[in-house]
């Protein structure tokens, strides 16, 4: 089950396997985390192996030029909504003693300029993380955290991006000790090893996936 705001990339990849489904929604609405769930419970028999956490929001701008309003837009999607939707699956997920997946970032230990209110946001799960795997150990749920450093998503792919944006990326990729941004892939390579048997004997941990930019 795959969730997100845009409904036709979540179409585009449902149809490469049928067993993919989809839920269009905003997960800062807990009416839509409603609607994912009933739908887990529709379409799986209300089984849940595996949450997630993959969603979140990084402006890129200084404290001085920032209004409440943007905390409140940051923090409800990348802190709010995880807890949202954690809380809402975990009925589901305490009788499959299944696993989640936060996915924090390298910011959250290792800051840099004008992301002051992602950087919080991600400390914050990070916290989150290391606390649920304390509560819910003696309940078979395992709880880790993914903190990547900068990947190749779509945002980077973009050929109108400004001069500002492009100096931002130039920035960061001096940054990273293996020179590069990392790919989707190597992400997903993580958490598929988190979600899986082998990992039976790891909960509250945090996987860098960062190049070594969190060596420094």
């Amino acid at each position: 089950m795959i969730t997100g705001r845009r409904e036709e990339p979540l179409k585009q990849t449902a149809s490469t396997d049928s067993k993919i489904s989809y839920v269009a929604g905003d997960i800062t609405n807990s009416q839509d985390v409603d609607k994912i769930m009933n739908c887990i419970k529709d379409r799986f028999d209300g089984q849940l192996d595996i949450l997630v956490n993959n969603a979140g929001w990084c402006p890129v701008q200084s404290i001085k030029d920032m209004t409440i309003e943007d905390y409140d837009q940051a923090f409800a999607l990348d802190v709010r909504a995880l807890v949202d939707l954690t809380i809402q699956s975990l009925p589901l997920l305490l009788k499959t003693k299944g696993n989640i997946i936060n996915l924090s970032s390298v910011g959250a230990q290792h800051t840099n300029y004008q992301l002051s209110m992602y950087v919080g946001a991600k400390a914050a799960v990070e916290n989150f993380t290391r606390a649920w795997a304390l509560d819910l150990a003696q309940d078979g749920v395992r709880v880790n955290a993914i903190a990547p450093g900068a990947i190749r998503t779509n945002i980077w792919n973009s050929t109108n991006l400004s001069e500002e944006e492009r100096a931002h990326e130039k920035r960061i990729t001096d940054t990273i000790p293996v020179k590069r941004f990392g790919q989707a892939q190597e992400v997903a390579n993580v958490a598929l090893f988190l979600a899986s048997d082998e990992a039976s004997y790891v909960t509250g941990s945090v996987y860098a996936v960062d190049g070594g930019q969190g060596s420094f």
